[in-house]
């Protein structure tokens, strides 16, 4: 298998483990914690990469702002 692959990036339109972790200020680990414990929604898949809807993480931040 070719590195091409891997250097494509998230697509348009999704976020990443990496991504989340910048948004929430949180590690991995965290992230993973906190879709176990349903403070966030499950991952779908691409390949073996784990990814998100942005516009369902946007709401999701919106929501968390909202109620702190």
């Amino acid at each position: 298998m070719t590195r091409e692959k891997f250097k494509q990036g998230t697509p348009k339109g999704y976020y990443g483990v990496r991504d989340l972790c910048e948004l929430y200020g949180k590690s991995s680990t965290t992230i993973y914690l906190m879709i176990a414990e349903g403070r966030l929604p499950k991952p779908l898949k691409d390949g073996r990469r784990n990814i998100w809807d942005k516009k369902t993480i946007d709401r999701n931040l919106q929501y968390a702002k909202f109620t702190k």
